[in-house]
């Protein structure tokens, strides 16, 4: 499919980002978008455009039924000056894979990837050039049609959003303090925990909200049915390291969205000589591991986030603290080998960067 690419008068363009030593979290967006609709069974009228407000109808099955999926990329900066995605055959197939899930259809693969180029190399001059920070990439697609009645849309429109970011944490990378939810849960076997759709993070703001006023950066999710297995943190899979052992939940169940940074930090620690348990934990173990020392490191790993050391988990009204709030050996040395992969500091062995 051609992309038709409009031209924005230069005193319309957006005026960059003062400092990246400043540049929070989803703030900021680039100049233009990429958008392409469905209707009659096919993707049609591929373009980019100015960055702007989306015309819905207040009947949209979007803003209804909640009919969204998305996806979280990054492009990082290079010192040749080129921009790295990292593994977006993966991002592709999990998009396809929340699609499928929300009734939603797909979209092709080389529509996907040459949109997202395309956008990237007009775009590429708001890319931060610092080791932490990133070019955002946020694929969305929406049921646009305007009707009542719990049925998915006929029509639907795929943009693709770019966003300069600082880390995603504040401080960096730096142990981080996490609350373990005991009241609510985010998803149920059978349900959509799988998928990146709006409905499962909709159901994560109020406690998200209450931890984040306690001082805590993220929430912990335990299993539906028991309430006591650990799954995953609100913006990354979880990772525990016991005697040079990764533990990690599985994704069996369908309730725990399959990481990209996940499966390739289990990659990469396999390669380092560690071993890997995709096994489920209990808070009770973990605690228990934390009183005795086994447990010897806690992080998180996604693409938002990165690597996220973890020195604190409060449960049942304690904060238990590991590794006496320190970075772990393990921790780093995984950090290192992916932000070298992504920035290009080290040889990609994998050969799962793809340029722009």
């Amino acid at each position: 499919m051609e992309i038709s690419i409009g031209t924005i008068p230069d005193n319309e363009l957006k005026e960059k980002y003062e400092s990246e030593k400043t540049l929070e979290f989803g703030k900021y967006f680039t100049d233009r978008m990429f958008k392409t609709d469905f209707s009659n069974g096919k993707w049609e009228n591929p373009r980019i455009t100015k960055y702007g407000p989306l015309a819905l109808e207040p009947s949209a099955i979007a803003l209804q039924y909640g009919q969204t999926i998305f996806e979280g990329q990054k492009a990082y900066q290079t010192k040749n000056g080129k921009l790295n995605l990292f593994r977006p055959a993966l991002n592709i197939k999990r998009f396809n894979n929340s699609a499928k899930r929300m009734a939603m259809p797909e979209i092709a693969p080389d529509i996907y990837l040459d949109a997202l180029k395309t956008l990237l190399d007009l775009e590429r001059d708001w890319a931060p050039k610092n080791v932490g920070s990133a070019l955002y990439i946020r694929p969305t697609m929406i049921g646009t049609q305007g009707r009542l009645g719990v049925v998915p849309s006929s029509e639907y429109l795929f943009y693709i959003i770019l966003s300069p970011v600082g880390p995603y944490f504040p401080e960096g990378f730096k142990p981080i303090k996490i609350w373990v939810s005991e009241q609510y849960i985010r998803a149920a076997p059978g349900g959509t925990g799988f998928a990146k759709t709006g409905g499962n993070y909709a159901a994560s703001l109020l406690i998200g909200q209450e931890a984040l006023e306690k001082g805590y950066s993220q929430v912990l999710w335990l299993d539906a049915i028991h309430k006591k297995y650990v799954e995953e943190v609100g913006a990354m899979n979880i990772f525990f390291v016991y005697n040079e052992t990764l533990y990690t939940a599985p994704l069996d169940s369908g309730t725990i969205l399959p990481g990209l940074t996940r499966e390739s930090v289990i990659q990469m620690a396999k390669d380092f000589g560690y071993s890997i348990k995709e096994k489920a934990l209990s808070m009770d173990q973990i605690v228990e591991g934390v009183k005795n020392g086994s447990l010897q490191e806690c992080f998180g790993a996604g693409t938002a986030a990165s690597i996220a050391p973890v020195g604190c988990l409060r449960y049942q009204g304690k904060e238990h603290i590991i590794n006496d709030f320190q970075i772990g050996e393990i921790t780093r040395e995984i950090y290192d080998q992916l932000i070298g992969i992504q920035y290009g500091t080290i040889e990609d062995p994998y050969e799962w960067i793809v340029s722009v």
